[in-house]
């Protein structure tokens, strides 16, 4: 039966209009209208629910607009801003995660070379690497040397700090005037007003995940299990049930796992980081710290700290984790790997059974691609992607805020350069920008046809897309303002098969996520203390700590508990006396 209305919730979806960043018809809580009263017509009518018809959007992109990439309707268009004058050559520094350290990004190819003498820029990039991208950039802005513009993992009460001490950029007033297409993909997301009315002004540009293209009414994470269906056929373990649900629970997970080593198909099945082990507490538990926050409103009127509380379900989803590390499911030495080694377990050295990691169309793509290359075996044949929940069927999530990091500019930057940055910004919130952003040089990688569509000239070539062509058309011009996740459902470089089986990943995932119909509790993402930044702590690394730990789990969970409240307390006692007296 939910293969049934998944079938038609996909068909419904992929064929409707796409909302527009904007539209009247948008709630505020960046959901697009409409959808929930199409679900429930799909659910009184599942028992005629046919499969899904061929989507109209095979081969070319689709939304609101013909591109389905417009993350601005106003009156500023891509030729008025390239009217403009850029006679005078700007020096611009730029430090993010991402960006790779052998890439020229001013001329190393014709995609770049576009770029910068379009707008007539110079770029000094820095690559922060994702171990210590929080900290560099924390120091730069204490010690007021950022670079002209950086990209940082927002913190609510830091951010407050270092607007009220000048550390970053205030915008001008005006911003939204001068730069409308900036300001309406702003408008996607619901932090950029909420901070900016906090704050008195603009300073931090938060990054809208969904601007244009929502596959579901709810937002909910990109992370899902990747499974090796061959290795489960050849254990006997039956995948059936979860290639009909498009899930899987975590007690059938560990089971997999198991199965597969006790067939002595491979040493340890199970390959992650501590943050994506910690990933999958976070997707299967509420109030974790990892994937939601860990302070939370309780139906008592009192603001509860996850971990200390039965109800979220930590400490319970812990010890299974624990366990399946002492019986050798989990890989032993898991703390260790670096990002993206648990991908390279699965896809190049091809001895992991399971990872949990991002479940989009270009990760499928590249896996494909990888495991061909590296196994001789295509990913289609012999693994599949599946939504992680409980084991209740839930899939666990806060509510989305709908951004991932912010672009923040240094307080010491010249009025023109500052300009020009924002300039940039603005041009790549238009459709033409978008399309360039994603799809590469337009005339030469790809088409915009009569009918308003896009065809992707590289299909057939080499390359395949134009990421691939350019080495990496990201992280720069892709985070010039609007993030590719939404754009990858419509995303002509990527297989129709890999943006098919995201549309029926994200369907389920929304359909059984714990945060549908909930909004976000702005007083508690927005609350900052110095009790706050006492209690602070990497939460997966404590969490790995407790799982590699020796002893009895239940002592030594209860213990880190006892240990962390003097520091939790004050923490509680804060939020309660602000915002539940």
């Amino acid at each position: 039966m939910m293969k049934k209305i998944l079938a038609l919730l996909l068909a419904l979806v992929l064929v409707m209009g796409l909302m527009a960043c904007g539209s009247d018809e948008k709630p505020a809580d960046n959901k697009p209208a409409a959808t929930d009263e199409k679900q429930e017509d799909a659910k009184a009518d599942e028992e005629e629910a046919a499969e899904p018809a061929e989507p109209e959007t095979q081969g070319e992109a689709a939304g609101n607009a013909d591109s389905g990439v417009v993350a601005a309707d106003t009156d500023v268009k891509a030729e008025d801003i390239l009217a403009r004058d850029f006679s005078e050559h700007m020096d611009i520094s730029f430090a993010g995660v991402q960006v790779r350290d052998a890439l020229n990004y001013n001329d190393d190819n014709d995609y770049y070379k576009m770029w910068s003498e379009r707008f007539n820029i110079t770029y000094d990039v820095t690559s922060l690497p994702f171990e210590s991208w929080v900290e560099r950039l924390n120091t730069w802005i204490n010690a007021d040397d950022l670079p002209d513009w950086s990209v940082w993992n927002f913190n609510a009460g830091d951010a407050i700090n270092y607007a009220e001490q000048g550390l970053v950029k205030r915008m001008p007033d005006d911003w939204r005037e001068k730069y409308p297409n900036l300001a309406a993909a702003a408008n996607c997301c619901e932090a950029n007003a909420f901070y900016e009315k906090q704050l008195g002004g603009m300073y931090y540009f938060f990054r809208p995940v969904f601007a244009t293209n929502y596959p579901a009414d709810v937002i909910t994470s990109h992370m899902s299990v990747w499974i090796r269906t061959d290795w489960a056929e050849q254990a006997g373990y039956d995948l059936s049930k979860n290639l009909d649900s498009v899930s899987i629970t975590v007690s059938e997970f560990f089971d997999y796992c198991r199965a597969v080593k006790d067939a002595g198909i491979t040493e340890y099945p199970w390959f992650n980081t501590a943050s994506n082990v910690g990933v999958f507490l976070g997707n299967t538990t509420d109030h974790d710290g990892v994937v939601g926050n860990a302070y939370y409103l309780g139906e008592d009127g009192k603001y509860h700290w996850g971990p200390a509380e039965e109800e979220s379900g930590v400490k319970a989803r812990l010890k299974q984790i624990k366990q399946a590390y002492d019986d050798g499911l989990l890989y032993k030495e898991f703390y260790t790997l670096n990002s993206g080694d648990d991908k390279g377990r699965f896809y190049a050295k091809g001895d992991a059974a399971a990872i949990v990691a991002e479940g989009m169309a270009v990760d499928m793509d590249r896996c494909e691609t990888e495991m061909q290359t590296n196994l001789d075996m295509s990913y289609w044949d012999n693994a599949v992607t599946l939504v992680l929940t409980d084991d209740n069927g839930i899939a666990h999530g806060d509510p989305s805020q709908n951004f991932w990091c912010c672009n923040i500019i240094s307080p010491n930057i010249s009025d023109e350069k500052l300009e020009r940055i924002l300039t940039m910004w603005d041009y790549g919130c238009t459709e033409q920008g978008q399309l360039e952003i994603r799809l590469g040089i337009e005339g030469v990688d790809w088409e915009k046809n009569e009918d308003g569509s896009v065809t992707n000239l590289l299909v057939d070539t080499e390359w395949g897309n134009a990421d691939t062509k350019y080495t990496s058309t990201y992280p720069i011009y892709g985070n010039m303002f609007i993030l590719s996740d939404d754009f990858s459902f419509v995303n002509p470089s990527f297989t129709q098969k890999a943006r098919d089986r995201v549309a029926v990943l994200y369907l389920t995932r929304a359909a059984i996520a714990s945060q549908r119909g909930k909004n976000v509790n702005w007083d508690l993402a927005s609350y900052s203390s110095q009790e706050l930044n006492l209690a602070s702590m990497t939460y997966a690394d404590e969490y790995a700590n407790l799982i590699t730990q020796e002893g009895d789990f239940d002592e030594n969970y209860d213990k880190w508990v006892e240990d962390k409240m003097p520091l939790i307390q004050p923490v509680l006692d804060d939020l309660n006396a602000k915002f539940c007296e």
